[in-house]
């Protein structure tokens, strides 16, 4: 037990340091604070670490530090135990003078090899002489501007936008943001614009994030993008974004009157319900110049490049080949439309597959046309051409692809019909210039006539009627013929005698096959009784040994054949019921008895 102790001690550290992760040096702080606030400069270090040296720190005071804290967890996933340790060294600074100053790399070893952490811009702005109410409980909710000490300053809600003027089809990007420097804990929705005169696409913001930012030559501790919406401009003109409306969730202390020095830990709170509205935003959305406007003009506004490629140039006819067009570029890449392509006459193209990777405004689309030539030749599919509007240049640019030539050689004949083997060497084109061709006006007298005007009184027009007529008759004579010899029951059972017969001597050979001797002989049975009550109309019940011989006498059979009917008979119910030794030798027997019997009374009755 000791020994497996130690050795599940040894895996479990042993697989810590496995799966311990990459050594990080880190720097981090605020990127905007005020003259004279204090901040904290933190150097977070995921591994022990030796010799820090953080270089001189210009524009700041430097108030304490370095501070050295630990933390450790232990996280098991699968099985597989992770450690994780973090070494955090902490200066605190204060800004001495307004300006953007930026914080060298610190370095530290770890197990003798050097790491560096990342630089960092920090500006210093004039300071409000205002502050900043960054309480936190929970309470009442009231519903209003809130206090009066939220203002407009201290909360608000701001779009913004990535360019003020651009071309029809060119894309923008609106951000809303909210801006707080209170302790704002929910924004709930109330009114989202309708975004008129452009096509949205939202942009996926998986989780809002409140971080420090400098706006208006105020530093806002919560700002967080609420949402981020690409605008596509559909017509020319000033467009206007309309404002947002929300309603901010704000968590203010109310301490009691008495001030009591308790009121720190146990102050009630409550929670004020603040309307936030954006402002509107005006977009000038100019139109696309005419001057220069492509024949054709693809309706693409960005950047774009243009890559054609095709499967293979040499192929039989009736095989498939496969012409490849990639654009690739930044703009209105969702309503790109397949490039028209010259293919020749002789091919059958079918509609483009369609692939799009976007991701926003950039991305890719790809459009994969399948061609088939029909007949043998030498072919040229012609450069393919894409224009496009260039907002940078102001001026539209034109994409040109690569010509293609194309052998297309004979197909296997034999798997073609001998008509369509011999149009192989006739293409559409030769077709089609035939209709160019000159053709002489005949001058000489014809002997021409209308078709079909005489159809009327004619042979065919009286055989029209002869024939579906005759067709009635012979088949109104067969049909009631039919139903007379149905009508005679005596005549059908007569008829049907024999093939009752086989079909009961046939599962007599089954049974007899399987050696099951009593179905054997019970099926014959049934056989020659069946076979005589048919062929004699009596019913079976009427029949016996005695009655039997009467009944075939009358009816044209010698006695020999009776004397032989009745000794099979007999043979079969004694064989039922006293099996001999040899059974498979006297089925056989009783089975060619019964065929020769049957036939012969088939012949004399």
């Amino acid at each position: 037990m000791k020994s497996f102790i130690i050795i599940l001690l040894l895996c479990v550290f042993g697989g810590s340091k496995l799966f311990a992760q990459k050594t990080e040096f880190i720097a981090s702080a605020p990127s905007v604070v005020e003259v004279g606030e204090q901040f904290r400069l933190s150097f977070v270090l995921n591994a022990k670490g030796e010799n820090l040296q953080v270089p001189t720190i210009k524009g700041f005071d430097l108030l304490a530090g370095p501070s050295l804290s630990t933390s450790s967890n232990i996280t098991i996933i699968n099985g597989d135990m992770k450690q994780n340790q973090e070494y955090t060294y902490t200066y605190i600074l204060e800004g001495q003078e307004e300006g953007e100053f930026t914080i060298e790399p610190a370095t530290i070893t770890v197990d003798g090899k050097e790491y560096k952490s990342q630089p960092l811009k920090i500006k210093v702005i004039k300071g409000s002489g205002k502050p900043r109410n960054n309480t936190q409980s929970s309470g009442d909710v009231s519903e209003s501007r809130g206090s009066t000490s939220i203002t407009d300053d201290d909360l608000f809600l701001r779009m913004e936008v990535s360019r003020n003027t651009l071309y029809v089809g060119e894309s923008l990007t609106a951000t809303l943001k909210v801006y707080a420097r209170v302790n704002l804990v929910d924004v709930q929705g109330k009114k989202i614009p309708p975004f008129d005169g452009f096509l949205t696409e939202d942009v996926k913001i998986p989780q809002i994030h409140l971080e420090r930012e400098e706006y208006n030559g105020k530093i806002y501790d919560r700002v967080g993008v609420l949402q981020k919406t690409i605008l596509f401009p559909q017509h020319a003109g000033t467009l206007t974004i309309e404002p947002y409306e929300l309603y901010c969730l704000v968590r203010q202390r109310v301490g009691s009157r008495g001030g009591s020095i308790f009121d720190d830990f146990f102050g009630n709170s409550r929670d004020v319900r603040v309307l936030c509205k954006s402002k509107p935003v005006k977009i000038t959305v100019k139109p696309l110049p005419e001057a220069g406007k492509p024949l054709g003009f693809s309706g693409m506004v960005g950047t774009l490049t243009m890559i054609t490629s095709m499967s293979t140039d040499t192929l039989k006819a009736n095989d498939a080949l496969t012409y490849k067009v990639v654009l690739r570029g930044n703009g209105n890449m969702k309503l790109l439309e397949a490039p028209k392509i010259t293919f020749p006459h002789d091919f059958d193209v079918y509609d483009p597959k369609v692939t799009r990777d976007i991701n926003g405004t950039s991305g890719t689309v790809t459009f994969e046309y399948l061609v088939i030539p029909r007949y043998a030749g030498d072919y040229k599919i012609p450069a393919v051409q894409y224009s496009y509007f260039d907002p940078q240049a102001g001026a539209y640019k034109m994409l040109k692809g690569k010509e293609y030539a194309v052998r297309v050689e004979k197909g296997n004949e034999s798997s073609q019909g001998s008509g369509e083997a011999a149009l192989q060497s006739f293409k559409k084109e030769d077709v089609r210039m035939l209709g160019q061709d000159i053709r002489y006006i005949k001058t000489h007298k014809n002997d021409l006539r209308p078709k079909g005007v005489l159809y009327f009184a004619t042979m065919e027009y009286w055989l029209s009627f002869l024939i579906p007529f005759v067709l009635f008759v012979v088949g109104m004579i067969l049909n009631r013929r039919r139903i007379k010899a149905n009508a005679d029951l005596v005549r059908v059972k007569s008829k049907t005698a024999n093939k009752m017969a086989q079909k009961r001597l046939r599962a007599a050979s089954v049974a007899m096959k399987a050696g099951n001797s009593e179905l054997f002989y019970q099926e014959t049975l049934n056989a020659l009784w069946g076979y005589v009550s048919y062929k004699l109309n009596i019913a079976a019940s009427e029949l016996n040994r005695d009655n039997i011989s009467d009944h075939l006498t009358r009816r044209g059979a010698d006695a020999t054949l009776i004397q032989s009917f009745i000794e099979v008979l007999d043979h079969c119910e004694y064989a039922r019921y006293a099996p001999g030794a040899n059974q498979g030798e006297e089925m056989d027997n009783v089975y060619k008895d019964s065929i020769s019997i049957i036939t012969k009374l088939d012949k004399a009755i």
